[in-house]
């Protein structure tokens, strides 16, 4: 019979290139690390190495089980990694987002209506590594900017988000009724990181302008008071805030500034996420954003 060991083994020589080296990263003596090879040979009725004095080197039929069993040792570990993260899923909701504020409604529902359950939340504005975590369970929710048409999966509305972009009365913007992109392309522009796709979209659309990306929202916030330049703001962050004087608030009318978020989830865990959408229909995000 095949061990697993057996296959870690052989790769492991094929990978270090001698049976010395192979010994020493998988922690055994050489003569052991060769018994243990011969018995292999032995089980699968193959010859894997062309043997010389004091020289082993893999031959075609080597190479091929080499190519084969690394294959099967990564299927391995993707199963064993899957079903972990399958049991830890009965305790615990892990959250994929393509941008923040589902992170902080669904956290702020979650521990009103999920009390026993631990909370994890992750912000990637890649969507396939949104979907092939939620394949493999290693969210049991992730939230995208549209529906995904998969047969396994539900795809749910959530809410609307908005972009604004804020300035100071004096700023010769300020007097727009509402902007587009095109108005702002070559202005300087504050930008907070780690906004999600939002981030993306806004080096797309506006190339010829300067953004002064901050990674800390205190710092963000400071120069938001203290300079004129403008900056983004979304329908969710300016209920926070809503009546702040020494800013104006202008709606961007390109379709990339509007979002509808879907959360997506496995149809065996509906009993879980179903409710979602009537729980955001009444969520106060002044209350949400002010405890974020």
């Amino acid at each position: 019979m095949i061990e697993y060991y057996q296959m870690e083994q052989l790769i492991a020589i094929a990978q270090e290139g001698t049976l010395s080296k192979a010994a020493q990263r998988l922690l055994i003596s050489q003569p052991a690390l060769t018994r243990s090879i011969q018995h292999l040979e032995e089980d699968l009725g193959v010859v894997l190495f062309e043997r010389k004095k004091n020289k082993m080197t893999l031959n075609e039929t080597g190479k091929l089980a080499v190519e084969i069993m690394e294959k099967l040792v990564h299927d391995r570990d993707q199963m064993i990694r899957t079903l972990q993260l399958f049991e830890q899923s009965k305790f615990l909701i892990s959250i994929g987002s393509c941008a923040p504020a589902p992170i902080w409604g669904l956290r702020h529902i979650f521990q009103e209506t999920a009390h026993e359950m631990k909370i994890k939340d992750t912000l990637d504005s890649n969507e396939e590594n949104l979907i092939q975590g939620l394949k493999n369970h290693e969210y049991s929710l992730i939230v995208l900017n549209h529906p995904l048409d998969k047969e396994s999966y539900e795809s749910i509305p959530l809410f609307e988000e908005n972009l604004y972009l804020s300035v100071p009365p004096a700023h010769p913007l300020a007097m727009f009724k509402e902007i587009s992109f095109d108005d702002l392309n070559g202005q300087s522009v504050l930008l907070l990181s780690r906004i999600g796709f939002w981030n993306e979209i806004c080096v797309k659309k506006i190339p010829k302008s300067h953004l002064l990306i901050q990674e800390d929202v205190q710092v963000f916030q400071e120069l938001t008071r203290a300079s004129a330049l403008p900056n983004f703001k979304s329908s969710i962050t300016l209920q926070a805030d809503p009546e702040n004087e020494n800013r104006i608030n202008i709606p961007l009318i390109d379709p990339e500034a509007h979002a509808v978020y879907y959360g997506i989830y496995h149809k065996k865990d509906a009993y879980l996420f179903a409710s979602l959408s009537e729980h955001f229909r009444h969520l106060d995000w002044q209350k949400v954003i002010q405890t974020t």
